[in-house]
């Protein structure tokens, strides 16, 4: 009897652990699964022939795979260009915020003055504001300063609107190290930022991957802004110039699919290679 109820004790307890590696790992696998989809879906648009694009019932393998979609995307428009145009905001707005953000996020986190917090409060509360509410003001001043239609005109906004996010990924961060490495280098002469450039940046590489990839990403993606600061068709942005495809009367969406997929591949390239730092930059960060 005693026997029995081992067993029965034991094989409840075999049945709840598979039950919860199922349901943590079929839970992961759904949601990888609905974040992927609309990716593969690109995919298979894109390599399907252009009179099956919106074919009824939809085929969810091409038959007659074809790479015509992705010959039209580079034919008949620069994407090259638009690609090059993307690249060069989004790097120039992350190495800004990383730079400005660690300067501030270094001054939030060891520094000591009143009212801190208030000030980490008022720093997240301007990434709040709606973006449609300064696009007339920053269009002006753009058109002012003669920075419409060049990089610096998409650069200085994008660092403004996600710098906020850089600061408190950094003093996050920065809360999470040793009191010792600052004080080491304080007492070899260095200054406040000599000790931030030499001794804390170095071992900080998760903070900067983070609030890097952050903003790299929120740049690459912009449409708003893009659409109206950049005029001119060789200025454009990636995702400008993917939605200036369709013509009057078409949508070529094998066309549009073809050149979405070849746009989110610099992003997922990015992502894998800095895949470590990431988790290690949220990990850090979310501790704190």
């Amino acid at each position: 009897m005693a026997t029995s109820d081992r067993d029965r004790g034991f094989e409840l307890e075999t049945f709840q652990w598979v039950g919860k590696k199922v349901g943590f790992y079929g839970s992961i696998l759904i949601i990888a699964l609905v974040s992927v989809f609309p990716i593969l879906w690109m995919l298979i648009t894109s390599l399907k022939q252009p009179g099956n694009v919106v074919q009824f019932p939809v085929q969810y393998v091409p038959q007659d795979p074809t790479l015509e979609n992705y010959r039209a995307a580079l034919e008949q428009a620069p994407f090259l260009r638009y690609l090059f145009n993307s690249f060069v905001v989004a790097s120039g707005t992350a190495i800004l915020d990383v730079f400005l953000g660690s300067l501030a996020g270094y001054a939030l986190s060891r520094l000591r003055f009143r009212f801190k917090l208030p000030v980490l409060l008022l720093i997240l509360g301007t990434a709040m504001l709606p973006f449609i509410a300064r696009l007339i003001p920053l269009f002006s001043l753009a058109r002012s300063w003669g920075l419409l239609n060049s990089y610096l005109g998409l650069i200085i906004p994008y660092a403004a609107f996600q710098l906020p996010f850089a600061v408190w990924i950094f003093q996050a961060y920065f809360k999470e190290l040793p009191d010792s490495l600052e004080e080491a280098g304080l007492m070899d002469g260095l200054s406040r930022v000599g000790v931030l450039f030499r001794i804390i940046l170095p071992v900080s590489a998760p903070a900067m991957a983070t609030a890097a990839i952050i903003v790299f990403i929120y740049a690459w993606n912009e449409f708003l802004f893009a659409l109206t600061f950049m005029t001119e068709d060789s200025m454009r942005t990636i995702t400008v110039g993917i939605a200036l495809y369709q013509g009057e009367f078409q949508y070529p969406w094998g066309t549009i699919s073809a050149a979405v997929f070849m746009s989110v591949i610099p992003l997922i390239l990015f992502m894998l290679f800095f895949q470590r730092k990431v988790v290690e930059g949220l990990t850090a960060t979310g501790k704190a």
